[in-house]
């Protein structure tokens, strides 16, 4: 099987040869792209951002490439000023918020991710990916949630206020925000993602209140993931979060697979998470940091062995990291969490 077929079969919640992995490495590319962190997350070079992925993957041989730069992508091409570090994600500067007050959603006007900006870099990735590699690995491409865009562009702490104080205001950018990133995943989608990864982060007990989350993001999940099997591709989802809502990202988006480094709300445990939930696909959980970032070899074994014997039995389950492999972690420790899914995660038949 290639990596294609692996991660189709677990969406399928079937068991192919091997469990399939694939460690969230996109920052990370950077590195064998031989271009800096800057450079890579400005998006000002498509070709060298997808060599770089080509290029990882003959190193450390994972069957997946997810389109992530970073967060602040779409909140930055809707006027948003973001800080580019040499060395670190880049963010946005929240002293000098594009929403400066709650009369200022009204600022947010649709804009073209087709034309212009680090969407369109996305976008470009996922087309120049796909050409060379669309028959043999899955291309996963990314989209962050309205909500978190316009806490970006606001700042967390008056973004909540403003969800209490000002819903009308927020609902009518939610409303804008929503037709250009439904546009943004079919974009995607039509430049051949095999599956549009939405990240509804608010979406976990570590942030919103499942009444709150539901009121203000549930419907625009709902027409954003609609717009993503319309064009032909599968909706997953990532959330890293604590408590992700699992019953409410099944009713307002259904998606095939869910990219999550915690338990769901309504478990205690990997083994009730795989009886409850496994109807979806995991695709997680090692932690970027203490585990791959950190671990010794025999830690990062340890751990692979361990994910796998909880939740790859009958499919439904691809080995990766809970967020985004970090992009100055060793190359070597996300070699090393594939070959240690290819050496413990053999299905027998």
């Amino acid at each position: 099987m290639n990596g294609l077929e692996r991660v189709a079969t677990a969406l399928q919640q079937k068991e192919a040869d091997r469990v399939p992995v694939a460690p969230l490495v996109c920052g990370a590319t950077h590195r064998v792209a031989g271009i800096s962190y800057e450079e890579w997350a400005r998006g000002e070079n498509v070709e060298a951002m997808v060599q770089g992925h080509l290029d990882t993957a003959k190193l450390i041989d994972h069957d997946g490439f997810v389109m992530l730069i970073d967060l602040s992508v779409e909140a930055g091409d809707f006027g948003m000023e973001v800080i580019f570090p040499p060395n670190d994600t880049a963010h946005p500067n929240y002293d000098a918020p594009f929403l400066k007050g709650p009369q200022d959603y009204k600022k947010i006007q649709r804009i073209n991710p087709r034309k212009g900006g680090r969407m369109k870099t996305v976008i470009d990735m996922v087309g120049g990916l796909s050409k060379q590699v669309g028959g043999t690995h899955a291309i996963v491409g990314f989209v962050y949630g309205s909500i978190g865009i316009l806490s970006m562009m606001r700042g967390p702490e008056n973004f909540f206020m403003d969800l209490m104080e000002y819903p009308d205001e927020v609902m009518a950018a939610i409303e804008v925000v929503d037709d250009v990133l439904i546009d943004y995943a079919k974009a995607q989608a039509e430049a051949g993602a095999h599956t549009v990864c939405v990240d509804h982060l608010y979406c976990s007990q570590s942030i919103l209140s499942k009444s709150l989350w539901e009121k203000f993001e549930g419907p625009s999940l709902k027409k954003i993931t609609d717009a993503i099997r319309g064009a032909g591709a599968l909706v997953s989802l990532h959330n890293c979060g604590n408590g992700i809502y699992f019953d409410m990202s099944e009713k307002w988006s259904n998606p095939v697979a869910i990219s999550h480094a915690y338990l769901a709300d309504d478990v205690t445990s990997w083994e009730e998470q795989k009886a409850k939930w496994g109807k979806i696909t995991t695709i997680g959980w090692m932690a970027p940091g203490p585990v791959a970032m950190l671990g010794t070899p025999e830690e990062i074994e340890e751990e692979v062995k361990s994910e796998i014997n909880v939740m790859a039995k009958g499919g439904g389950f691809i080995l990766s990291t809970g967020c985004e492999f970090p992009p100055n972690a060793p190359l070597w420790n996300a070699k090393h969490i594939v070959d240690c899914a290819k050496k413990h995660g053999v299905y027998s038949k």
